[in-house]
Order: structure tokens, then sequence, then C-alpha cells
């Protein structure tokens, strides 16, 4: 019943849909097809998630034993593809042959029905026993906050308003204004997204290199300082390859994808 009323809903709307991290396009969505039966259907993925969220459990021990400042300790998790799933939402994409709008995710978001990620709410409590302030730094916008709170709270992850930080009007999606609002009173001691740009903004717009020897230089930061989280459905990764080609239509964005493979 669910995903018929979620189909029901962006044919109504009649447009096309995103989340914060894409481009709209005119073109169907088959190419999330797979990638997005791998997130919802793998034991892989679950896998995934469980070892990463065991392993920011670990590098926030070792964090917290070696910490010996003033500030209140913090970690900062995204939200979307982090700690709630999504991917009900690009199935309705592919089943509904719509592409991405603004309009469309606030449909789904307005919802509150995303299912929490395997190991978050775990991990999140984990932290809160051990005296860790836990704060959301999200790219859904201002006014998705009252049902991104709800969300939340379904999903066992309940927080105060103070610790969801969203984009406020005029706001580019780029945290770093965010983190450092966070770090005036908390020592952030671990990040944990799906994005690289939810660590640093280095990574937020990247070139032709697709930041892959910025990754390699960072190498002793990943489960240290930041985890990672699988997502195959979109990101800036996807975005880096169009844009190095100036890709719009699907067409363009498949041709651009293949020239990169390497065979």
């Amino acid at each position: 019943m669910k995903k018929i009323l979620i189909f029901g809903a962006f044919a109504a709307f009649g447009l096309t849909a995103t989340s914060c991290c894409r481009q709209p396009e005119a073109d169907n969505q088959n190419q999330l097809l797979l990638a997005t039966a791998w997130y919802q259907q793998s034991a892989e993925m679950r896998a995934c998630y469980y070892q990463a969220y065991r392993m920011a459990q670990m590098a926030l021990d070792n964090n917290l034993s070696n910490y010996k400042g003033d500030k209140r300790p913090a970690v900062v998790l995204d939200i979307d593809e982090t700690v709630l799933d999504n991917s009900p939402f690009e199935a309705g994409l592919i089943a509904a042959n719509q592409s991405y709008s603004d309009s469309l995710w606030r449909v789904w978001t307005d919802r509150a029905e995303a299912a929490p990620l395997p190991g978050a709410a775990e991990f999140i409590s984990y932290a809160r026993q051990k005296g860790v302030d836990v704060f959301f730094i999200s790219n859904r916008r201002d006014e998705e906050r009252a049902t991104t709170l709800q969300n939340l709270a379904a999903a066992g992850m309940p927080t105060d308003s103070a610790f969801l930080l969203t984009i406020a009007p005029g706001e580019s999606s780029c945290k770093d204004s965010r983190r450092e609002k966070v770090s005036e009173t908390h020592e952030i001691l671990l990040f944990v997204g799906d994005n690289m740009g939810d660590y640093s903004s280095l990574f937020d717009r990247r070139n032709a290199s697709l930041a892959l020897g910025l990754t390699d230089s960072l190498q002793a930061d990943f489960g240290t300082r930041f985890i990672v989280l699988p997502n195959p459905m979109y990101g800036e990764w996807e975005n880096a390859i169009y844009r190095a080609k100036g890709a719009k239509s699907r067409s363009e964005k498949n041709k651009t994808i293949l020239e990169r493979l390497k065979l």
C-alpha cells in the first residue's frame, strides 16, 4: 500500500523528482534499478552498514580515550542513506518512470516513513550512553525539519531540534558553516555519512579527477575520523562524472559513464 501511495503522489504531481544531491533529468530512471535493488535486497548491504557502525563504535571509543579537551565531545551524522533509508523513494521513481524534483522529494519526506538503516539507532544510543552529543547535519531544508524530527523519532533516533542542522533559506548545501557551528561548543570526534562531503567540503564539487587522489591522501582518516557508508543510488560521485563532460540527457550520461569505465 505504501508504494501505491508513493507512486500515486508522483503521478499527481506530474513532475520530475530528486533528493538533495541529485540533478533533474528528462529521461527515465532505469539506471537506478540495479543500484536500488542491491540497496534494498542484498545481505551485503546490511552487512556493510552493521560493519560500518561497529567500526564507528570502536573509533569513537578510541577517540574518546585520547580526548583531553574542555569542550563536550560530539559525533556528526548525515541523515539520508546514513541513518534513514530513502530507497522506497528511488524505487518509486523507477516504477513511475519519473525523475528528480524538490516537490516529489518533499512528498516523500512529509510522509516521515523512512526506515532506520541497520546499526544506526544502536550506534546513536551507544554514543549517548558514552556522554557524547549526537548532531545531525543534513541537506534537507528547514521546511522539512518538523517531519524529519518526526521520522527520526519513529525510527528510534529521537533528538532535540537544536541537534538537527538543515539548510536555511539562502544557505548553500555545503556543510562547512554548520560543522563550524557545532565546533563552537563541541569537539567533533567522529563523522558518519554516505557522501565524502559529509566530512569535508573539499569533496563537494569534484573536478574531472573525481577526487580519487584526494581520497588517497586522506586514507588515514577513514575508519578513525570518518566512517563512510555505501550509497550506489546517487551522490556527488555521480554528478562529477557527468559534469566533466557536460552530460545532461540520460543517453549522454550513460555514454559518459561507459567512457570512464576501465576495460
